[in-house]
């Protein structure tokens, strides 16, 4: 009994990969001759750099979310803080903090501001209970 392998698996076109390395070729002339052109410019130029790097490069530079310090969401930054500060020796006084530093490092937007409001009243309620929980277990 003999069993028949079918190469179909890895076949390619040779001409489509040829004309990729084309596109390259002259992508990387134009860089070459450019050095000081922006990215807008290269894909302006060049649309199929967005598909060969599956990557918007509108999104990377032009974030709709702001972000607190570390790239953790405003909620989530002042939440850990909170939870940990109330559960731990610090008291609340951390979540407080976190909430000023969001503030501050989002140039006082005072939607991330809320956000952060909201983590450090969760965070708190959260530590408090568990910290009530080990404290009555003990």
């Amino acid at each position: 009994m003999a069993i028949d392998i079918k190469a179909d698996l890895f076949s390619y076109d040779e001409k489509k990969v040829e004309n990729e390395f084309i596109e390259l070729s002259k992508l990387e002339t134009f860089i070459k001759e450019n050095p000081q052109a922006s990215i807008e410019e290269l894909t302006n130029l060049h649309p199929e750099i967005d598909k060969m790097t599956n990557l918007s490069m509108a999104s990377l530079y032009n974030n709709t979310e702001i972000m607190a310090p570390g790239k953790i969401s405003s909620f989530w930054f002042t939440f850990m803080f909170s939870a940990v500060g109330t559960y731990s020796l610090y008291g609340a006084v951390a979540g407080p903090i976190s909430v000023g530093v969001v503030y501050f490092s989002t140039h006082k937007d005072r939607n991330e501001t809320k956000k952060a409001l909201w983590g450090c009243l969760t965070g708190t309620l959260i530590g408090a209970g568990i910290k009530l929980v080990v404290v009555k277990l003990m």
